[in-house]
């Protein structure tokens, strides 16, 4: 009777993973050393769902007298619900990425020993450990018949809160003089963000947009375009009332998501231009060139590549002649936009070099997470830059990772980036006319359009650009592991992880 009571407690906890991890999440993006008994939510969410497994893998073994679990397994495999595999399967979830995820994580405990203050390091350290609760959280949500698809619209409504709060409590700065008049009309509603008492950084509120605005690009052309192939303009006799609910339900649906998704494009990618950064404008530029050449014809990929080439080229060229840099912006007439200016690359190249020399002293261990903007000062003085100025990051995710956990974080955490392009490459290699999802009991797709054969090459041209877009302005900036807005990486990573699933367990 307790055995079963504690079994009905555990799967009740367990079903319920993910409303405990809202609840953690305020003491872990907001820690302090009284809160950080919320850092043993994450771990301890897994222990029990292992445990709740283990105890229904005992009763199945006790039901099934003599006959093995693979038999049970190829059972529900067979029967007309082949979601209820996943339900069975519950618990703590095996990926591709696990062991770059293993390394990460260990080298976390690894950089509390090197760190020269645990208080310092205990914000990025807490936000690591949630974002590995959301990445394994969507990824058993995934495994549901429309876990994914939700997930996937949590991706996109939390992208749209960040995007509101970018716009309504960003830190403004004019680099571009034709922004200038609607930057002054921007009320600053949003102030006193712990951490961002001043207003959010320009350049974190486009560096996070960018794993997101891929995706509503891609949907907003996809639905603009999409068609129910089972409505019917012409009512028969036939067509029952529910039918005809359905009907209009159906395209109510869809015209509505046309409009949401276009109109959070155009504001997202607005809040993206008045950021004004010049890492995350360079980035969405490569990012929407590499998926035109990935979706033209093979004849026309050619060409666009050509005039890329030709164009590049010849802005060398035109730059060379006029002196430099400096020199063809003041030939164009643009000298007086700051924008252009390429004063900060200077500092950034000897933050850089300093912290090379970081991860040349600190090469196994590093020096402990967030510890940099605070150790710069002291063991590697800058000589353009004020130590009085704060600097948050290595201004590289790959440096600043190596700075914080060591080589063999850095290696973990590139590791993560090409298992999760090869996921990519899996699903878009997928026969197509297949579906993504599965149906239900019911003969219905768990996601109403998963049937048509251009949906998976627009979830990878999404997913995937946001992933490469977000690598690319990495190269310049960094929003570290750990930070606030990192939690739309973990998301992105869960997204990636749960469609490649889908593929893999039901191998369409």
């Amino acid at each position: 009777m307790i055995k079963n009571a504690a079994f009905i407690i555990l799967k009740f906890i367990d079903r319920f993973h993910w409303l405990w991890l809202i609840f953690a999440a305020p003491f872990l993006v907001f820690p302090s050393p009284k809160r950080s008994l919320a850092l043993l939510v994450v771990p301890v969410l897994w222990i029990l769902g292992l445990w709740e497994k283990r105890i229904q893998n005992v009763k199945l073994k006790i039901g099934n007298g003599k006959h093995k679990i693979e038999n049970r397994k190829l059972k529900i495999e067979n029967s007309a619900n082949s979601s209820a595999i996943f339900v069975f399967n519950a618990g703590f979830p095996v990926t591709p990425i696990n062991i770059s995820l293993l390394v990460l994580t260990l080298m976390v405990l690894v950089s509390l020993w090197a760190t020269y203050s645990i208080e310092q390091s205990l914000e990025k350290i807490s936000g690591v450990v949630l974002g590995l609760g959301v990445f394994f959280a969507v990824v058993r949500e995934s495994r549901k018949s429309s876990g994914w698809w939700w997930s996937l619209t949590a991706f996109l409504g939390a992208g749209l809160g960040w995007a509101t709060l970018g716009f309504l409590g960003m830190n403004y700065q004019v680099r571009f003089s034709f922004l200038a008049p609607v930057i002054s009309r921007v009320p600053m509603i949003i102030k006193g963000l712990p951490g961002a008492e001043s207003g959010l950084q320009h350049n974190a509120v486009g560096g996070a947009i960018l794993w997101y605005l891929p995706l509503y690009c891609v949907l907003s052309v996809y639905l603009s375009k999409y068609k129910i192939e089972n409505i019917k303009y012409k009512i028969e006799k036939r067509v029952s009332g529910k039918t005809w609910v359905r009907f209009t339900q159906s395209r109510v649906a869809v015209w509505v998501s046309r409009f949401g998704l276009w109109l959070g494009t155009l504001f997202i990618g607005g809040v993206l231009v008045l950021t004004q950064s010049r890492g995350s404008y360079l980035a969405i530029g490569i990012t929407v060139l590499v998926i035109l050449l990935l979706v033209m014809p093979k004849r026309r990929r050619w060409i666009l590549l050509a005039l890329i080439i030709l164009f590049v080229i010849g802005l060398g060229v035109f730059i060379v002649q006029a002196g430099g840099w400096e020199e063809f912006i003041a030939m164009m007439g643009l000298s007086a936009e700051s924008g252009f200016s390429l004063d900060t690359l200077g500092a950034r190249l000897e933050i850089w070099s300093r912290a090379i020399y970081g991860v040349q002293d600190f090469p196994f261990t590093g020096m402990g997470m967030n510890t940099f903007r605070e150790v710069v000062h002291v063991l590697y003085p800058l000589f353009t830059i004020s130590p009085d100025l704060d600097i948050a990051h290595a201004h590289n995710e790959f440096l600043q990772a190596a700075l914080d956990l060591g080589i063999p974080g850095l290696i973990a955490f590139v590791s993560i980036y090409v298992i999760s392009f090869w996921m990519l490459v899996k699903v878009w290699q997928v026969p197509s006319g297949e579906g993504i999802f599965p149906k239900t009991s019911k003969g219905q797709t768990a996601f109403n359009i998963s049937q048509d054969p251009v949906l998976k090459k627009v979830l990878v041209l999404g997913l995937g650009g946001g992933l490469f877009g977000h690598l690319i302005f990495g190269m310049t900036d960094a929003i570290t592991l750990g930070a606030k807005p990192g939690i739309f990486y973990w998301l992105l990573l869960g997204l990636i992880t749960g469609l490649y699933e889908r593929i893999e367990k039901f191998k369409i």
